[in-house]
């Protein structure tokens, strides 16, 4: 009979020891911003499409949510769009090398069907750019779908559809 007990209890526990753990939003965002302001540092325009930071790289698959990889993608396309005005996930025009090592994640907090994580990222005379990013469970895992500068207190609006209408008209 106990020998019985313990086979079923052991049946049942297996299906949960093999079931891959998630990992937490704050590591996935600091595995993202350093490979990517690395990146986004060492940027080389002669050889933007082998970038980690191309729209179709590995970096942007493994840590952006679909939708979100196919606007900007989308947006990368429009001419003068003047939605994306910056690079949508450090909202900087450039970067530095020595500022990659000023990353600092803060704690993710729980949203209605996300989690919201402050990102402060370094920039010149060791001043920090605040951000906001926002994560989905997507697939097997956590994905950024949404960056928003805090410090500023301004949203480069990727999914306004009107705003993307507008500059595919005018660049017709």
């Amino acid at each position: 009979m106990l020998k019985g007990l313990l086979l079923a209890l052991i049946t049942l526990m297996l299906p949960a020891c093999s079931e891959p753990k998630s990992e937490s939003p704050e590591s996935v965002i600091q595995a993202f911003y350093q490979q990517y302001l690395r990146a986004f540092a060492d940027f080389d325009p002669v050889n933007a499409e082998h970038s980690p930071m191309a729209d179709n790289s590995p970096l942007i698959g493994k840590y952006i949510a679909a939708d979100t990889a196919a606007r900007i993608a989308d947006l990368h396309q429009i001419y003068e769009q003047g939605i994306l005005d910056s690079d949508y996930f450090t909202y900087c025009q450039d970067y530095a090398p020595e500022w990659v090592a000023a990353l600092k994640v803060g704690k993710a907090s729980p949203q209605a069907d996300s989690v919201s994580v402050p990102v402060s990222i370094g920039i010149e005379e060791g001043k920090y750019l605040q951000l906001m990013v926002y994560l989905k469970h997507e697939g097997n895992g956590w994905k950024i779908y949404r960056v928003k500068n805090k410090t500023d207190n301004y949203e480069q609006n990727i999914f306004d559809d009107d705003a993307i209408k507008q500059a595919r008209a005018h660049t017709r």
